[in-house]
């Protein structure tokens, strides 16, 4: 393949790669917690002929608006940090979602159904009792505290990963740290983190430039044609 072709190439199959990014943070500009992912590229020299790579996107972990609901159960952490959640599996993973709800077993847990960790646990409100978080993370009743929520944060956000829209995977690398004195805004839900009106402007910007690719394919092919035509007469 030409060098011509294959370095146009590369650049259309990482400019694509950018709109898929920017398509699914638009698509998720009203899922509370989500944090936006942007892509990152670079050049790399391979025989003597350069291409452009998309890297695996990194996570914009800026925090979003809070939004009030009023709820009771529901808390945006004013910081740094996130809460933490554990599937069926036993595997922890993190989030800025806190739209906590409970579910028929007095257990508080996100509206996907994983439960919320707290400090020794998970945390459950007995039959019957009215809970209610409070701004130090304690979820208590009319009867004295439950449970506090377990928040952390990561010295290197690199170590993080997507898992699900709101939902974040942490490597071992992540260098997981406990929050021991959060800060929560009760009834209040915080909002994804995506600016759509710059995520508007990114499209336009890569689909021009995946349009500006496409006409360097198509002219790298036609003067191939015309070349394989020159040497068949």
């Amino acid at each position: 393949m030409p060098s011509g072709i294959y370095i146009a190439y590369t650049g259309a199959v990482a400019a694509q790669s950018e709109l898929d990014v920017i398509a699914n943070n638009v698509a998720n500009v009203g899922t509370s917690g989500y944090r936006r992912d942007h892509a990152v590229f670079d050049t790399v020299l391979a025989a003597a002929m350069p291409y452009a790579r998309i890297q695996p996107g990194q996570i914009d972990l800026s925090p979003g608006t809070h939004q009030p609901t009023n709820s009771p159960l529901h808390a945006a952490i004013d910081g740094d940090g996130f809460f933490v959640v554990q599937d069926a599996q036993g595997n922890e993973f993190y989030t800025r979602r806190g739209d906590f709800r409970l579910n028929a077993a007095g257990e508080l847990v996100l509206p996907n159904g994983l439960p919320v960790q707290g400090q020794g646990g998970p945390l459950a409100v007995p039959p019957g009792a009215r809970a209610e978080l409070r701004a130090d993370g304690t979820l208590t009743t009319q009867n004295g505290p439950i449970g506090r929520l377990r928040i952390v944060r990561f010295a290197d956000p690199a170590g993080l990963s997507k898992h699900g829209r709101s939902l974040i995977a942490a490597s071992p690398e992540a260098g997981q740290e406990e929050v021991d004195n959060p800060r929560i805004a009760v009834g209040f839900v915080e909002a994804s983190n995506v600016n759509l009106s710059q995520e508007m402007v990114g499209l336009i910007i890569a689909t021009r430039a995946f349009e500006s690719i496409m006409q360097s394919l198509r002219a790298n092919d036609q003067l191939t044609q015309q070349l394989i035509q020159t040497i068949n007469r």
